[in-house]
C-alpha cells in the first residue's frame, strides 16, 4: 500500500481487500502530540470521506509506541485564549464528525494515550489497545478542561461514575479497567496484534454494507441529541475556566486560587448568549 495523500504529519493508505482506510499519525515530534498541522489534516480527510461510502472502515494509529501524547506541552503553554478556543473547537468538530460518518472508525491505542488523544479515541466507534496500555484523560493536570467529547461521549461509553472518576482524578487507567468498562473492545500482545487487527477490520468487511453503516447510524441517532447537548455545555464551561490561563503555567507552580473563579463560575452557567467577549484577549 502506498500513500494516497501527501500529507505532512499522516500516512494515509487504503487496503482494497477489506477496504480499510488507514491513518498513521506521523510527524516530526517525540510519542505524536496533535498540532494544529494535524487537525487541518484529519478535518479534510474526513471531509474527502463524507461521500467514500465505499470505503468501510477507518483504522487510525501511530508510528510511535504509544498512540498519542496529546498537547505538544511547550506549544500549548504560549496559546493565547483564542487560539486554545479555536484548537478544541477543531477537534470538537473532527470527532463529531467520526460519529456521524458512514464509515466504522477503529482506533489503536498501542500503549497509551493523554488528554486530547484519549478524546479522539473516545469518538471512535472501537478501541483495541495493547496489553500493557495506560491512558489518562489528565487535561485538569495541564491546566484545562476536557471539552472536545471527552466528558459528553465518554459517559456515554463507560458510564458517568467511571467518567466521574477518570476526570476527576486524571490518573492513569490500565488496560484491565479499559476493558472491563467497554471502553477498549480487544487487546492484544506484540505478537498478536495483526491477528487482532486483521480479524476486526474482516469482521467489519463481511458486513452487509448498506446494514452496516444503517446501524451506526441508528447507534449515533440514539444518543445524538444528548452528546451535542453536552458537547455544548462542555464547550461553555471550558471557555469560563479559560480566564485562568492556567495552562500557561509549566507544571502548575502558580494556579489560580479556587476562591479567584468567581468570573469563571458565573461565565460558566449563564444561559445560552455566547460570553467570549468577557474572556481575556
Amino acid at each position: 500500500m502506498s500513500n494516497i495523500f501527501n500529507y505532512q504529519t499522516l500516512k494515509v493508505k487504503l487496503d482494497k481487500a477489506t477496504r480499510t482506510l488507514y491513518i498513521k499519525l506521523d510527524n516530526d515530534h517525540i510519542d505524536n502530540p496533535l498540532n494544529v498541522e494535524t487537525l487541518f489534516e484529519l478535518e479534510s480527510l474526513l471531509a474527502w470521506m463524507t461521500n467514500r461510502i465505499e470505503i468501510h472502515s477507518v483504522f487510525i494509529d501511530s508510528s510511535s509506541d504509544i498512540f498519542s501524547t496529546g498537547y505538544n506541552r511547550t506549544v500549548l503553554k504560549k496559546l493565547d485564549v483564542k487560539k486554545l478556543a479555536k484548537f478544541t473547537s477543531k477537534l470538537q468538530k473532527i470527532n463529531q464528525a467520526i460519529m456521524l460518518l458512514p464509515q466504522t472508525f477503529v482506533i489503536d491505542l498501542q500503549m497509551g494515550a493523554s488528554n486530547i488523544a484519549s478524546e479522539l479515541a473516545t469518538a471512535c466507534d472501537i478501541r483495541i489497545a495493547n496489553r500493557a496500555c495506560e491512558i489518562s484523560f489528565d487535561h485538569a493536570q495541564l491546566g484545562i478542561i476536557a471539552c472536545s467529547g471527552g466528558i459528553a461521549q465518554l459517559g456515554q461509553i463507560v458510564g458517568h461514575g467511571n467518567a466521574k472518576n477518570w476526570l476527576l482524578t486524571g490518573g492513569k487507567i490500565g488496560f484491565q479497567k479499559l476493558i472491563s468498562t467497554g471502553y477498549v473492545f480487544e487487546g492484544y500482545t506484540m505478537a498478536d496484534r495483526e491477528i487482532v487487527r486483521k480479524k476486526i477490520l474482516t469482521d467489519i468487511y463481511t458486513q452487509a454494507p448498506v446494514q452496516r453503516i444503517q446501524t451506526k447510524m441508528a447507534l449515533s441517532e440514539n444518543i445524538r441529541e444528548e452528546v451535542e447537548s453536552k458537547l455544548a455545555n462542555e464547550s461553555k464551561i471550558a471557555k469560563a475556566a479559560m480566564v485562568s490561563e492556567d495552562w500557561k503555567d509549566e507544571n502548575l507552580n502558580n494556579p489560580m486560587p479556587a476562591n479567584s473563579m468567581k468570573t469563571a463560575v458565573k461565565l460558566s452557567i449563564v444561559k445560552d448568549n455566547d460570553q467570549d467577549q468577557d474572556l481575556p484577549n
